[in-house]
């Protein structure tokens, strides 16, 4: 009878505890965008979640002030992470023997418009293998990691009429344990 009570009380103790809510992290940014001007632009960096409790890329936006094209140099704009640069950003597009060869195109912010595009630090990001990109699952072969808690944020490049302007963006990531 003891032995049938011991099992008893341990099962319904098994029970209770997988009923009890898995912990997780809820991830915010502060603030939720930073922006940054000068006399040519102003560029604001958003952190952003896809289908997930985390933030895995960002947003960046650059309103060209001027009266002459912008130029986005990717191979010389960086990443950075608690105030030291991580490396470059990966988007929908890119090839990685772009990233390795420093050719990536850069994009073009004509005077008086707006350009926007979602991008994540290389370093974060998992390439799938060129085989499992045709099978449409992943047509960019990008698996994009967890921005990490900290400062995160970019040192922008961009070319106007010729000369360098760089901007430094940067927002600070928490998280803190949730139960669902």
């Amino acid at each position: 009878m003891i032995k049938k009570n011991v099992l008893i009380i341990i099962f319904l103790s098994f029970c209770i505890i997988s009923c009890t809510p898995m912990p997780t992290k809820t991830w915010t940014s502060s603030p939720v965008n930073q922006t940054s001007k000068n006399q040519y632009y102003e560029a604001q960096l958003e952190t952003l979640k896809k289908n997930n409790n985390f933030f895995e890329m960002f947003r960046l936006t650059v309103i060209n002030k001027s009266d002459k094209n912008l130029e986005i140099d990717w191979n010389k704009t960086r990443y950075i992470y608690n105030g030291r640069t991580r490396g470059g950003f990966v988007f929908k597009g890119i090839k990685p023997e772009d990233i390795k060869n420093l050719t990536i195109p850069s994009d073009i912010v004509s005077a008086g418009k707006t350009f926007s595009k979602e991008i994540a630090p290389a370093k974060l990001v998992a390439w799938a293998p060129y085989r499992d990109r045709s099978v449409g699952k992943n047509e960019s072969g990008i698996s994009y990691g967890i921005i990490p808690e900290g400062e995160n944020g970019i040192n922008l490049v961009v070319r106007y009429n010729g000369k360098e302007v760089r901007e430094q963006i940067t927002l600070t990531i928490v998280s803190k344990e949730a139960h669902r």
